[in-house]
């Protein structure tokens, strides 16, 4: 097979000055971005299609794939299990079953999420990962104000589907999104600007400035300290009363691998693999363009959420598999002196090896690489509160797996 090697030098330049991303297991062969990343050519030259990407707005790989470039279902099935609800722009999927028994393991070696997964409540998730639309919505009301208003922490992201537009403040950027890009997943997300995310969420998308600060979790706890300058101080959990918030690896595991019907009706299990598999999903293009169940390790991050429209977790979560590694709040301590967000899933850029429940990885908050994103989780609110979809839903967001 005909490979071809593909860089980012903005990446590479990104993870130089971070001291490089850490992974463990299968992702840890391919943990430098950029730097000779192989991508079949075929597979590459169906995605990229006419282009080489959308530049700047678009993102590495961020060109159609085929004629119909951003062709996607307008409804999707509803889940096999959960409650499918709306607010804030999103769509959620209630895990119930509080109390399931966690992750027992499979004789897998190495395999750290072992005694993992169990919640004993209810919650909700994104059934898609953050799309171009919700992130370009936050990014102008983050962006779009006075010079000296700025948020703090913010990056612009380089890999999702949108393009500029004219600020409406003194100082400020704004950004569009092209039809047919609304889906389009997004990267350059660090751990940071997901809980920032969270906090606007939380405060109904104020745009005050403490709307943006508090809320969610405590932006004046972020930070760096320890002998080596990598031992973060972030809020390590979030505050009691949050109402969107980013999962914990046990609500991430959960979501995307416990199946309250795994060998039969109320008979509940695991799944070693996104996407109720216990191998790796077959990546490709999605129909009708290829056979595909997953665009992970396909190089290209502009097929659109939700494309492979039959293929979800067990309780209808899209795109555990590819997409975009997804940030969870836990943290994994690699030593004392030495502290990570932990990640998981696999993305558009990487094996479905890491879909793998016993492998993952982590990394530092700050770090905003072009495959880094997350799905938003949220507290069960009050009765009336939110809208209750009946049957087939609309829709996007996924991702997959990590270390404890």
């Amino acid at each position: 097979m005909v490979m071809v090697r593909c860089g980012s030098a903005s990446a590479l330049g990104a993870w130089m000055r971070g001291g490089g991303r850490r992974f463990v297991g299968a992702d840890a062969a391919a943990a430098m971005p950029g730097a000779g990343m192989r991508v079949p050519a075929v597979l590459l030259a169906a995605v990229l299609g006419s282009g080489l990407g959308s530049g700047l707005g678009g993102g590495l790989f961020g060109g159609p794939f085929g004629a119909s470039a951003n062709a996607q279902p307008t409804t999707f099935p509803s889940p096999p299990n959960g409650t499918l609800s709306r607010s804030q722009g999103i769509d959620f999927v209630t895990i119930g079953q509080p109390g399931n028994a966690p992750w027992a393991g499979n004789g897998t070696l190495g395999d750290r999420a072992i005694g993992r997964g169990r919640v004993d409540y209810e919650y909700r998730i994104g059934r898609f990962e953050v799309t171009t639309a919700q992130w370009v919505e936050f990014m102008n009301a983050a962006y779009d104000r006075p010079a000296n208003d700025q948020i703090p922490f913010m990056q612009l992201p380089s890999t999702w589907g949108a393009g500029g537009a004219s600020p409406t403040a003194p100082g400020g950027r704004r950004w569009s999104v092209p039809a047919g890009n609304e889906m389009r997943p997004v990267g350059n997300i660090s751990w940071r600007m997901a809980a920032i995310y969270c906090n606007w969420l939380h405060n109904d998308k104020s745009l005050t400035r403490d709307a943006f600060l508090t809320g969610a979790y405590n932006v004046s706890t972020f930070g760096y300290t320890g002998p080596n300058g990598d031992q973060f101080t972030d809020q390590a959990a979030r505050s009691p009363g949050a109402r969107y918030f980013i999962p914990t690896w046990d609500e991430w595991l959960k979501a995307t691998h416990f199946d309250p019907n795994r060998f039969g009706q109320g008979q509940p299990g695991w799944w070693s693999f996104a996407n109720m598999r216990e191998t790796v999903t077959p990546i490709g293009l999605p129909p009708p363009f290829g056979t595909g169940q997953a665009n992970a390790g396909s190089g290209s991050a502009g097929i659109p959420l939700g494309s492979y429209v039959n293929i979800m977790s067990p309780w209808g979560l899209y795109d555990t598999a590819g997409g975009m590694k997804e940030w969870t709040e836990s943290i994994f301590f690699r030593s004392t002196l030495d502290n990570t967000r932990l990640t998981d899933g696999s993305a558009f850029d990487s094996t479905t090896l890491s879909d793998n429940i016993a492998f993952g990885g982590g990394d530092f908050p700050s770090f905003a690489l072009g495959n880094y994103g997350f799905r938003i989780a949220a507290a069960i609110p009050s009765p009336g509160t939110l809208t209750v979809f009946v049957g087939i839903c609309f829709v996007a967001s996924r991702r997959r797996r990590v270390t404890p």
